[in-house]
């Protein structure tokens, strides 16, 4: 541990994950609050609408919105030629802006015929429409890649603590006036909405000081082989990743009641304490790691993961503890006994969540050495699993079905990325596989 803790390069991780977690602490502490409130007043069965809304727009939002945050890290920082920073900036942002422009126009004309696939009520129909509005801000090059590659990740967390509190403070009324299920989706809505439009336009005041006030007319569109290639694995992989991320829920209310769509959102609210205490990790290191491999410095890159690996281990096991200890008070006091029918799945899914957090570092390491293609087709493997696995045993076994696909992919998944880094130890710098 002492010896981690003298790591320059895991100093800076520790410094600005800090900064970030402090950040969510605060901004998820008034969400869990807002969700509380927005649960209780709602009902299982009427916040399944929320639920279903949001997976509506993310599934739609991840097949057709080009995800280009990551392409933007990577070759960003291996690049010190400010022109084609500049170009880099420039195309990802228009590749964005096309990408959320389809995605919304597909989101609206599609809703009607899926809804009546998945025999969806009018009121549903109603909220996943409005929710289909925050797609066009959805721009990760400017929302992610740019506060990132910077390192200005200090703003991002004030904005979340503000939009937090605008949040609580509208749920907060509706929740004692007994606002309606489209009441309580608007202001998500608005929140979302004004969260990346502050971003986008810090963004781009960064921007322009890092290259200039006429930056855009100076750059070009222009796109490298190696980058085409990484972005399109690195999409193909957000969409194939979409079943584990997006459609438990769905798969749950097609084989359960929508109460058990209520509880299970509860219990993922939850466990989203651990990872996002993840996210901060994930979030500082993806870039220190795209600097040291830019630099050709892969041992120190894996010695930087074992140290902060370490130190998560540590974490995960504390967290775990807590949360098992308190979470039946947690749920009963805060959401109410109707939520404790199935409780025993929320310890699981602790624990569960608790062993992902500590894995967090190889997922960011495996992006950032190179590993898009192979990244597609393992998630694509893993994924398989665990719909095949989700739909069968959450027929027999309900949510503990959906829970066992969850841990079979997870173990899957992470196990497979350490074969394949071990396997191809060298080229991590300059070799997209």
């Amino acid at each position: 541990m002492k010896k981690s803790s003298n790591n320059s390069v895991v100093k800076k991780i520790i410094k600005n994950a800090s900064i970030i977690l402090t950040g969510n602490i605060a901004a998820s502490g008034l969400g869990l609050i807002s969700f509380t409130l927005m649960a209780r007043s709602l009902g299982p069965e009427f916040l399944s609408y929320f639920v279903l809304s949001q997976v509506y727009v993310g599934v739609l939002n991840s097949v057709f919105n080009v995800q280009t945050w990551e392409s933007m890290i990577k070759f960003g920082t291996k690049d010190e030629n400010k022109n084609n920073i500049k170009d880099i900036v420039k195309t990802n942002v228009t590749l964005d802006i096309l990408g959320a422009s389809i995605a919304f126009i597909f989101a609206i004309t599609l809703l009607d015929q899926i809804a009546k696939q998945l025999d969806w009520d009018d009121t549903l129909v109603e909220v996943a429409f409005l929710y289909s509005f925050t797609i066009p801000f959805l721009l990760t090059t400017l929302t992610i890649g740019i506060p990132r590659l910077y390192n200005k990740f200090a703003i991002i967390a004030k904005i979340q603590f503000m939009l937090a509190i605008f949040k609580l403070s509208l749920i907060s009324l509706f929740s004692f006036k007994g606002g309606t299920p489209k009441d309580f989706v608007m202001v998500y809505i608005a929140s979302d909405i004004l969260i990346n439009l502050f971003i986008i336009f810090y963004s781009t005041r960064l921007i322009r000081k890092k290259n200039g006030a006429k930056w855009w007319r100076k750059a070009k569109l222009k796109i490298t082989r190696e980058q085409i290639k990484f972005i399109w694995w690195t999409n193909l992989k957000t969409i194939v990743r979409i079943p584990v991320r997006q459609l438990d829920v769905v798969i749950i209310s097609i084989v359960m009641t929508m109460e058990v769509v209520g509880i299970y959102k509860v219990y993922k609210e939850i466990v989203a304490v651990i990872g996002r205490l993840g996210d901060p990790i994930n979030q500082a290191i993806y870039p220190e790691y795209a600097k040291l491999l830019g630099k050709r410095k892969s041992t120190e890159t894996v010695s930087v993961t074992r140290h902060i690996m370490l130190f998560l281990l540590i974490i995960s096991l504390c967290i775990m503890l807590v949360l098992i200890a308190g979470s039946e008070y947690i749920v009963a006091t805060f959401f109410g006994e109707q939520y404790l029918s199935m409780i025993n799945a929320l310890y699981i899914l602790i624990v569960l969540g608790s062993i992902n957090l500590f894995l967090t570092p190889i997922n960011s390491l495996f992006l950032a050495s190179g590993f898009a293609k192979y990244g597609f087709y393992l998630v694509l493997f893993t994924n398989i699993i665990y719909l095949s696995v989700a739909i069968i045993a959450g027929q027999r076994y309900g949510i503990y079905g959906i829970i066992l696909a969850f841990f079979l992919q997870m173990i899957l998944n992470q196990g497979l990325k350490i074969v394949l880094m071990k396997k191809y130890s060298s080229g991590w710098s300059d070799v997209i596989r």
